[in-house]
């Protein structure tokens, strides 16, 4: 358990928050920038986080300690994130459950580990990654558009690959292609979009 006394303080560093929250700088650093955590720069250009939403965001923790893997149940709808970067896998959990919490979320941080799972959980959205090992995103989608029992999945594409290259891929033009970093309040309506559907 960490030693900071949220209530004798406005504040923190970047460091106190993860070790807070029990995560990465790298992740409150993400959060801060996608908005999850609000923050501001001193004078001297060292970033302060508010207690407020560090307290805001441990109170959601505390009240979603549910199982991270829960069986799907008929009228679950599940979103599967696959990214081979493990903040920002945490950062897209921590968005998702936050807009929408009533959805399953389930995470892959590869492509093989993704097909496992869309068998497993069948998802209704799948936000995935373009660069990954083992199996990149192109590759996953090309296996789930030539599948019809895959047609109820809507993919959504989050990537720093450059347009020409996914001009020049395979990838359907119906997938929506979002560009790093998550623009988040695209994501968001994206996801509503599926899940209304």
């Amino acid at each position: 358990m960490s030693s900071i006394d949220l209530s004798t303080m406005s504040e923190l560093t970047t460091r106190q928050a993860a070790t807070l929250l029990n995560v990465s700088v790298r992740s409150v650093q993400l959060w801060v920038e996608s908005g999850v955590l609000q923050a501001w720069k001193t004078a001297g250009g060292h970033r302060r986080i508010s207690v407020g939403s560090i307290q805001q965001l441990l109170d959601e923790k505390h009240e979603k300690q549910t199982p991270i893997r829960r069986p799907s149940t008929k009228g679950t709808v599940t979103v599967l994130i696959v990214d081979d970067n493990k903040d920002t896998l945490l950062l897209y959990k921590m968005l998702i459950n936050n807009w929408f919490p009533s959805l399953q979320v389930e995470t892959a941080e590869n492509g093989i580990d993704a097909l496992v799972k869309i068998g497993e959980f069948k998802p209704t959205v799948l936000i995935t990654d373009l660069q990954m090992p083992q199996l990149d995103g192109f590759a996953i989608i090309e296996r789930l558009q030539n599948d019809p029992k895959y047609d109820h999945l809507t993919p959504i594409v989050v990537t720093s690959v450059d347009e020409a290259e996914v001009a020049a891929s395979n990838l359907p033009h119906s997938v929506s292609v979002l560009r790093k970093p998550i623009p988040v309040e695209e994501l968001k309506e994206l996801v509503l979009q599926a899940v209304k559907n």
